[in-house]
């Protein structure tokens, strides 16, 4: 009985700090924890990636790469989507197609993002095709469709990266013919306030912080260099 009564008031005494233990063993197991693992996106930044500027590959005007991203992220319904749209229309881009609905009704059809293909975009009903994501996933999607790569596009991936962005990669094909790159989105990630200082307080007891992500090595390593984490 004694022992329960200490698991229990070890609970309750965690509750107080807003930390919820499931049990009693899981306050003793705390003691022994040496590594803590945490997730990138929503833990150590805020995880609201909202566009912060596009960078137009050589051949390419902004306002053209403006309009796909636009129009490519209208049926996107995560915050990076709308981040995207809020962005373009605040940029100056005007279009007819204000919304999901309005390329509904013209027969567009979307391609959703998914952690497999690490691309969305919109196929229209004249052949035209949108696509935006990861870089090499839009790299595949264009060698497949026998389109080419720019060359200037892996240094404005890379610049994104190392300030601690997300690049998102933009193309498009034109109706009959072989699809080109547009540019690249800054999507931009914030660290949350105060993170360094807590993982130096983990690290003074002794627990080792580990910064686990999706993200390309260029953007997961200046997001762990800000927050401080171990690795």
């Amino acid at each position: 009985a004694l022992l329960s009564a200490i698991g229990i008031a070890g609970m309750d005494r965690l509750v107080q700090r807003n930390v919820l233990a499931m049990s009693g063993r899981a306050v003793e197991a705390a003691g022994d924890v040496s590594t803590l693992l945490l997730d990138k996106t929503g833990t150590i930044t805020f995880g609201n990636r909202r566009a912060a500027d596009v960078v137009p590959v050589a051949g390419t005007d902004r306002a053209d790469l403006l309009g796909a991203a636009y129009l490519s992220s209208l049926a996107d319904e995560t915050p990076e989507g709308r981040s995207i749209v809020e962005y373009a229309l605040a940029e100056g881009v005007t279009s007819e197609v204000t919304s999901m609905a309005d390329l509904v009704r013209s027969g567009a059809e979307f391609v959703p993002f998914t952690a497999q293909t690490r691309v969305s975009g919109v196929d229209f009903p004249d052949g035209a095709r949108i696509r935006k994501g990861a870089g090499s996933a839009v790299a595949a999607w264009l060698l497949a469709a026998q389109g080419q790569m720019a060359h200037d596009v892996d240094a404005a991936v890379d610049a994104i990266s190392r300030a601690g962005g997300t690049p998102l990669v933009v193309a498009r094909q034109a109706p009959g013919r072989p699809p080109r790159l547009l540019g690249v989105v800054h999507l931009k990630d914030v660290v949350k306030p105060g993170m360094r200082e807590r993982f130096e307080q983990l690290r003074s007891l002794g627990i080792r912080t580990v910064m686990i992500t999706g993200d390309n090595p260029l953007t997961a390593a200046a997001i762990a260099a800000e927050a401080g984490v171990d690795d």
